[in-house]
């Protein structure tokens, strides 16, 4: 299996939060509050990951790197491990767990989750 490098997870990251940031500005648009506008945020950011890895495995960015969530055995990760990943996302070390040596982050340690790479399987000619 191909390790996902930190450039790959940083593409994920940033057209993820590209996404959601898109949302947000068009919801925020509509309220006063600072506070709610915050609060928005990190709720957006929260269900975008859960509901997308739950459903799919994957996000927009994992499907824009062909990459997808799965429990450290390989499996189909569980709905309990998804919460977990997209809770601990929400710690603000998060994003930083990749700036010291390994490719993976701490929503992926803490929630027995890694990211696997999808292969094309070539099709075959017809003779």
């Amino acid at each position: 299996m191909k390790k996902i490098d930190k450039s790959t997870r940083l593409t994920n990251y940033l057209i993820d939060y590209f996404a959601i940031f898109l949302v947000w500005i068009l919801i925020a648009f509509f309220i006063d509050s600072s506070q709610v506008k915050i609060l928005i945020f990190y709720l957006l950011f929260f269900f975008y990951y859960l509901i997308l890895e739950s459903v799919l495995g994957q996000t927009l960015g994992k499907m824009v790197t062909s990459t997808y969530v799965v429990s450290k055995n390989d499996d189909r990760a569980s709905f309990l491990m998804i919460l977990k990943r997209s809770l601990i996302r929400l710690i603000p070390i998060d994003p930083l767990s990749y700036l010291f040596g390994t490719e993976k982050g701490l929503h992926d340690v803490l929630s027995s989750t890694k990211l696997k790479k999808k292969y094309k399987t070539p099709k075959l000619h017809k003779l």
